[in-house]
């Protein structure tokens, strides 16, 4: 029995306690090892058909902030985002999530031999019929050797991070060529080329907006450029792309000059 119990207590990370807000909760997660790199959690619960926002928010929203200040033997905190889900807001399309989202922080110490106090001040917004911005004061310590260092938590997480594409591989995962004009809007067909691609979102330069839809065939989407500095008919650095799915993934993407 005291064998099973400290196998069963081994599969537990530890947490803080959670942090109550308008429609929400929060907590922090000592996350373990992935991969030999050290990780905690930032859990948000959302009730009912509460929504809080990806780093790109989409037309509406805020994205959540991560601030570490205030945390000792800390030399970097890297916030890692999953994949989105595309949430119609009564007419406005948000990028982001519903009832629980995990954000994995990839924790690396000054010194790898002591504990890191992880100090967290967490601002997001939980958006019903109104939106609501929340604040969480969130801490934990993490050990140097983690009690649970394979943490199931942690690991059902990074199932959702998109794994980054460059090179070869980034040139393999798509191929996109221009499409028709509607309605004045330059197009492009984007298609992904392997997996299962249940959606698309780009993120382009700053003073540009695509809308994305699928469209006919497995894994096709549209691009229309929506909104373009003036003169600026075509952003010349590449758009980064996340694709949602079973196995999500993210990579950089140059649209083509059209013809």
């Amino acid at each position: 029995m005291t064998l099973a119990l400290a196998v069963a207590f081994s599969t537990i990370a530890r947490a803080s306690d959670w942090v109550a807000g308008p429609k929400s909760e929060a907590r922090v997660v000592d996350g373990g090892l992935f991969d030999g790199a050290r990780y905690a959690l930032v859990q948000v619960r959302l009730a009912g058909a509460a929504v809080t926002y990806w780093r790109d928010p989409g037309e509406a929203g805020s994205p959540p902030t991560f601030d570490f200040a205030g945390s000792d033997n800390l030399g970097d905190a890297a916030t890692i985002y999953p994949q989105p889900s595309r949430i119609d807001e009564g007419g406005s399309i948000a990028f982001g999530y519903q009832h629980e989202v995990v954000f994995p922080i990839r924790v690396t110490p000054i010194d790898a031999a002591k504990p890191v106090t992880l100090a967290l001040s967490l601002d997001y917004a939980a958006c019903d019929k109104i939106c609501i911005p929340v604040h969480a004061q969130l801490s934990s310590v993490l050990d140097p050797q983690p009690q649970s260092p394979e943490s199931a938590l942690l690991a059902d997480a990074m199932k959702n991070v998109p794994k980054p594409l460059d090179g070869e591989a980034a040139a393999k995962e798509a191929s996109v060529a221009p499409a028709p004009p509607a309605d004045g809007k330059a197009q492009w067909l984007v298609m992904i080329n392997d997996g299962e691609a249940r959606d698309l979102f780009v993120e382009p330069p700053a003073g540009f907006y695509f809308d994305v839809k699928p469209t006919v065939g497995k894994n096709a989407f549209l691009l229309s450029m929506i909104e373009h500095p003036t003169k600026r008919m075509r952003p010349e650095a590449p758009l980064r792309v996340t694709v949602a799915g079973p196995s999500p993934v993210e990579f950089d993407l140059v649209l083509p000059v059209k013809n």
